[in-house]
């Protein structure tokens, strides 16, 4: 009998992988297969996206998170041991041109999943009702030379996440960076 028990778990893993059977979400929504409330140790579980770094904080990230088909820097942001924030940092760089470029590409991938994007640092005089991604990435990248940031997110939100994408621009030891992020948190009231 044990060894028929042992073989049904092989077989369920080489059927469904390490990813498919680590956890179970204790929480929804998030970034598949992530959920929100899991605990720093169900989302390590899914080590098909490992390694992961921990932060001298608790927090993690790992460079092999999906986002639209492609491994990215995904960190993951926890309190009271439950994870509240996924982040997926699309760049981070000094280079304004390129982040703003990656802005533009972002505004088309969430624009093509979730419809319409609120710009809310992007005015127009003109009744578009959507704007060109070039248009999208030159605007924000002249705000956020100004302000140091940008948002944008779906007017129309998933009923189990909140998604939303900062611009932002930051300095580090004397340099000037640059960093666009995807957003997920817990659906807002």
């Amino acid at each position: 009998m044990l060894r028929i028990l042992v073989l049904a778990g092989v077989a369920l893993s080489m059927t469904f992988g390490t990813t498919a059977i680590a956890a179970a979400p204790t929480g929804t929504g998030g970034l598949p297969p992530w959920h929100f409330q899991m605990t720093h140790k169900e989302v390590e579980s899914f080590t098909d996206y490992g390694p992961y770094k921990t932060f001298s904080n608790g927090d993690l990230e790992t460079y092999s998170g999906l986002f639209e088909g492609r491994k990215e820097n995904v960190q993951f942001f926890f309190k009271d041991g439950k994870l509240i924030r996924i982040g997926v940092y699309l760049y981070e760089g000094q280079d304004i041109k390129a982040a703003a470029g990656v802005w533009g590409q972002t505004y088309e991938a969430l624009k093509a999943k979730y419809g319409s994007i609120e710009l809310p640092d992007i005015r127009v005089d003109s009744p578009v009702t959507e704007l060109a991604a070039s248009v999208v990435a030159a605007a924000a990248g002249a705000n956020v030379d100004v302000s140091g940031k940008s948002k944008m997110a779906p007017y129309k939100q998933p009923s189990d996440v909140f998604v939303f994408a900062s611009f932002l621009r930051g300095e580090v030891q004397g340099q000037v960076f640059y960093y666009v992020i995807v957003h997920y948190d817990p659906p807002h009231g």
